[in-house]
């Protein structure tokens, strides 16, 4: 290992990302069950097309649904066939991108920052809070963010080749393959956007007539068309409506979530600034400070030519979701490599020079760290006091039906946050920049490591398992093409990916209705809470208990109830 080390560092050094951040991506990824609603969404809708042996056609619930094109489903299909239909399944594709995103970003940026500075992006780009969290469950933003990824590098690359007197259109096509591959991960913004950071480039540099070349744009746009629309073209022209699933795709998922905003996701135009602020610190912290230093004017430089490139990308991801109407914080992930790539130069100085903004930064990794420690000493006195400070919502919250005892484990956390929090200001006192990013890694990946091997499974014990069990006792009642009643459970697709059912909603406003639905012949048994199944005891109508976990209920109505009249 030391001659390795020795002899081939950048080897080494690929093999360290692999390792580490295949542990922290990988470990226990089945653990967790599939979250409502994203997640379950997407798992349902891939379980169901894999179940059908269908490529083309999503449905959800036995009902097509085109709010995404299919990419993701492919992956996680082919997770389930090689690890069975369950969480881990789902999710293995997208951990395998957010591995593959890390050393990428250590591989294409050797060459125009240094080995140093682009492992120290990687390592800040795979430990920041919201990388794990996306590389840790079934969402379509981490292939999406891969694809894009590959997709500038290999458009800097065309125009880098064009600047030298060659013709780089190898490498054109290439990036056109892989806008197409985006555009079949998320629709229309997978060529937009690499297009638009392309032209301003280009503008910018005075060099805009390369775009227009003929050995790039007619084989360029014939590519992308070949792979980014195929799926598109296959199924307008297979589909018994033909090509009509395009207004739900583009005009309600892609125009409408920009003009207005959809099942409630708004927000103000700083909504993503803060996101950001919170999701990828501690490094967040560093990134006003490594733009202050920045030196963007040298176009002589490749260095300065690249990372501008790259940040001109996630300004442009920046800008577009924080104008548009709909906002969700996963939306930004794409925007993440450039970040990181332009913080990791911070670090190349050789000494902390500035009295305020080092400072500055470092004090809120410090604070972020430290407020993680106490949060988890206080956690179990604010959960045992949850049912009176929320008062009669208490009741509505099935997490809440018993009592939550989360045992020593908070206080462990908590030291190690404390610790960590003390090693991080002891190293800022150094005044080393490589001393502080290595304090800072270390204290990153204890931060994650944690909050996702420790904080989130127990998060899952009591919030989200319950439903699944509950769900899994509802298939030993239901038949295989029977229905699940869901009272006032909202949207759950989770219930259908753990029951291998479908499932009809019903409201305690309605008892009627849900008597009506008990006297058909494919429902048997309905998931509710507690809450509701008092609620629904105290319009008159009967019911049966069958099982119950932490407030969900599997019920059904009595006999009487139940009878054709």
């Amino acid at each position: 290992m030391e001659s390795l080390i020795k002899n081939n560092p950048n080897t080494a050094r690929f093999l360290l990302l692999l390792t580490l951040f295949g542990i922290l991506y990988m470990a226990g990824l089945h653990k967790p069950v599939v979250i409502d609603y994203d997640e379950g969404f997407y798992a349902e809708i891939s379980r169901e097309m894999f179940t059908q042996n269908e490529y083309l056609v999503p449905s959800l619930n036995g009902e097509n649904n085109f709010e995404k094109p299919p990419m993701l489903y492919w992956g996680q299909m082919l997770g389930y066939s090689l690890f069975g239909i369950n969480a881990f399944g789902a999710r293995f594709v997208n951990a395998l991108a957010g591995i593959a995103l890390v050393l990428l970003i250590f591989l294409i940026g050797q060459k125009p920052l240094g080995a140093t500075t682009s492992f120290r992006a990687s390592l800040i780009l795979g430990s920041s809070i919201f990388f794990v969290y996306l590389s840790r469950i079934a969402m379509t933003d981490m292939l999406l963010t891969l694809f894009f990824t590959l997709c500038l590098y290999f458009a800097w690359k065309a125009i880098e080749q064009s600047s030298q007197n060659k013709s780089g259109t190898f490498y054109f096509w290439t990036a056109c393959a892989f806008a197409g591959f985006a555009m079949l991960t998320k629709g229309a913004i997978g060529i937009l956007f690499p297009a638009v950071t392309v032209f301003i480039y280009l503008l910018t540099i005075g060099r805009l007539r390369v775009l227009f070349q003929p050995s790039w744009l007619i084989p360029g746009i014939i590519i992308l068309i070949t792979i980014g629309f195929s799926w598109y073209l296959l199924l307008g022209f297979n589909h018994p409506e033909g090509f009509s699933f395009m207004k739900e795709l583009f005009i309600k998922h892609h125009f409408q979530r920009f003009s207005k905003p959809m099942e409630g996701h708004s927000g103000p135009i700083y909504f993503y600034l803060v996101v950001f602020l919170a999701g990828f610190m501690p490094w967040s912290a560093f990134t006003p400070l490594a733009a202050y230093h920045s030196q963007y004017r040298d176009s002589s430089n490749e260095r300065v030519r690249f990372l501008r490139f790259f940040l001109l990308f996630s300004l442009v991801t920046f800008i577009f979701f924080s104008i548009a109407a709909t906002k969700l914080p996963n939306y930004i992930c794409p925007a993440l490599p450039g970040i990181a790539l332009l913080t990791a130069t911070l670090f190349d100085q050789k000494e902390i020079t500035g009295k305020y903004g080092w400072r500055t930064a470092t004090s809120s990794a410090v604070l972020l760290v430290l407020g993680l420690g106490i949060f988890c000493f206080i956690a179990p006195a604010i959960v045992a006091h949850l049912p009176q400070l929320l008062g009669e919502k208490a009741l509505k919250a099935p997490v809440l039906a018993l009592p939550i005892h989360l045992g020593y484990t908070p206080y462990i956390c908590g030291a190690i946050f404390i610790v960590t929090a003390v090693f991080l200001v002891i190293a800022g006192r150094k005044k080393s920049p490589s001393l502080l990013f290595t304090a800072l890694s270390i204290s990153a990946l204890v931060v994650t490591g944690i909050l996702f091997m420790v904080g989130i499974p127990v998060y899952d014990s009591l919030v989200n398992r319950p439903l699944t069990q509950v769900a899994q006792q509802a298939a030993l009642q239901t038949p295989d093409n029977g229905r699940i009643v869901l009272l006032e459970a909202g949207s759950r697709p989770s219930v259908n990916f753990y029951s291998r059912r479908k499932t009809v909603d019903s409201s305690i406003h309605y008892p009627e209705g849900l008597k009506k639905l008990f006297q058909e012949k494919d429902i048997k048994v309905g998931i509710t809470t507690e809450y509701y199944l008092a609620k629904l005891n105290q319009t008159g109508i009967k019911t049966e208990r069958l099982f119950a976990d932490r407030g969900y209920v599997l019920f059904r109505l009595s006999a009487e109830d139940r009878t054709v009249k």
